[in-house]
């Protein structure tokens, strides 16, 4: 389902700002499991992460792509319309880059379009 609509919250975006500032263009990825990798995408440099054959753009935010990798059956489970990429606290994922000291970006579903910080 490519093509979602991703809104992002001033702080992500100014997140995003940052890691860019600091790390060149980036790409996030969200990698399914147990452990909120849906919920909480990793944010990589941009040339730092292939995309594969079971990886599917979700969609854009502020130009940044996102990918949704398959569970292992081949099915896709992040399919709503609308997103919005947020900052939380918490560590970042794995070799991900942080939103900020002590912060992660997270993928939020949104069943109705109600987000009146995005843009």
């Amino acid at each position: 389902m490519a093509g979602a609509r991703i809104s992002a919250t001033p702080e992500a975006r100014e997140a995003m700002r940052r890691a860019i500032g600091e790390h060149g263009p980036i790409i996030f990825h969200t990698s399914g499991g147990r452990v909120g990798g849906r919920r909480f995408p990793a944010c990589f440099p941009a040339t730092e992460l292939r995309i594969g054959a079971r990886d599917h753009l979700l969609g854009e935010v502020e130009g940044v792509p996102i990918y949704d990798m398959e569970d292992r059956d081949g099915v896709r489970r992040s399919t709503a319309a609308d997103y919005v990429l947020d900052v939380a606290p918490g560590h970042a994922i794995g070799f991900s880059i942080s939103a900020a000291p002590g912060k992660r970006f997270t993928l939020n579903r949104v069943e109705a379009n109600v987000c009146s910080d995005c843009e």
